[in-house]
């Protein structure tokens, strides 16, 4: 007898997370619920929940998104970072319609797709009533996420666990945030000429070498934050009222987090490209009649670590020339506003 599950997912991470579980969740259902040799069936639609303005919740629009499709049981996976009552939410369900909304940030920022498939698996259990008891390969929420309470609200149950912590890595992943440095093509442009810069000019070498290695790791750490508070007040990420489910606190450090972590990725680039620059532009002889004696690694080092600081000033810069719709996404909060943008569906 088929049984057919139906996938709803945000557009970005969660759809990728979809379609990867669409090719696997019929036999991995079919191996872990009592569902006497059920035909599992799996579709994926891609739909951004609040992607038509104001309206209900995701999981009354879940309801209605799945209304005349046939599904036995539909799940709908999300990039929103839920909080109830100061909480993080990870599912809530509607036993009676046989609907769930996963919300991945709550599952953190590790393993996330293996994470995503026990959850899936657990709440169709649940759903379909065919959950193995003490079977311990089944459920992510139950035993590692719930461990809490499960409680009824006006539109159905809850299940949720404290873990800001966790919730935080998971927006941060959520955000995806090695594709800043992919987006960051202008700012590119200028690091690599404010690296050339330090590696070209004489000046520059005898102050990298003279410099204490804390005093470097400090200017480094602050061309990173300069970078990233540039990105930030650019192309303004800030979110400064509560226009989403979740606290503001938490898409703000998700935020800086992400492009902290976009932005380390990017001067890391430029590290590789400048160490291997500097390999083949710096001359040890020649280096060392600058400095006044033989050049050690350890300059090398210095002075590559200052080209790319440099750089980074340099490309920060560079970065308001970008595309801010291209840097803006990886902010949760931007991405939600242009879903609840008015308009026909896609």
């Amino acid at each position: 007898m088929p049984v057919v599950v139906g996938l709803i997912a945000d557009p970005a991470l969660p759809a990728d997370v979809a379609h990867r579980l669409a090719a696997t969740l019929p036999s991995v259902l079919a191996a872990r619920l009592d569902s006497d040799g059920a035909d599992w069936r799996v579709e994926t639609v891609v739909e951004g929940f609040e992607e038509h303005g104001e309206g209900p919740g995701v999981l009354e629009r879940a309801r209605e998104r799945a209304r005349d499709t046939g599904w036995d049981v539909t799940v709908c996976l999300t990039d929103v970072p839920a909080v109830s009552e100061g909480k993080p939410v990870v599912a809530e369900l509607d036993e009676r319609a046989r609907i769930a909304v996963l919300s991945l940030p709550s599952l953190g920022g590790f393993r996330l797709f293996p994470r995503t498939r026990d959850a899936v698996v657990d709440l169709i259990g649940t759903l379909t009533g065919t959950a193995r008891t003490g079977d311990r390969t089944v459920s992510a929420v139950h035993t590692e996420l719930l461990r809490s309470t499960a409680r009824t609200s006006g539109e159905g149950t809850e299940l949720s666990r404290t873990g800001s912590l966790r919730l935080l890595a998971g927006t941060v992943r959520a955000n995806r945030p090695w594709r800043l440095a992919l987006a960051l093509g202008a700012a590119l442009a200028g690091a690599a000429t404010g690296s050339a810069f330090g590696l070209l000019y004489s000046n520059i070498w005898s102050l990298a070498t003279a410099l204490a290695p804390w005093r470097l790791v400090l200017a480094y750490v602050g061309a990173v934050a300069l970078f990233v508070g540039w990105l930030l007040l650019r192309h303004r990420l800030w979110e400064r009222r509560r226009a989403s489910p979740a606290p503001a606190w938490l898409l703000n450090t998700a935020t800086v987090l992400t492009l902290t972590g976009g932005t380390l990725a990017f001067t890391v680039v430029l590290l590789v490209g400048n160490s291997v620059a500097a390999a083949v532009i710096l001359p040890p002889d020649h280096l060392g009649g600058v400095l006044g004696r033989a050049a050690t690694v350890a300059d090398y080092v210095r002075i590559v670590v200052m080209a790319t600081l440099l750089g980074v000033v340099a490309g920060a810069v560079g970065s308001g020339l970008e595309d801010s719709e291209a840097v803006r996404r990886v902010a949760y909060g931007h991405r939600r506003r242009e879903r609840r943008r008015p308009g026909p569906p896609e």
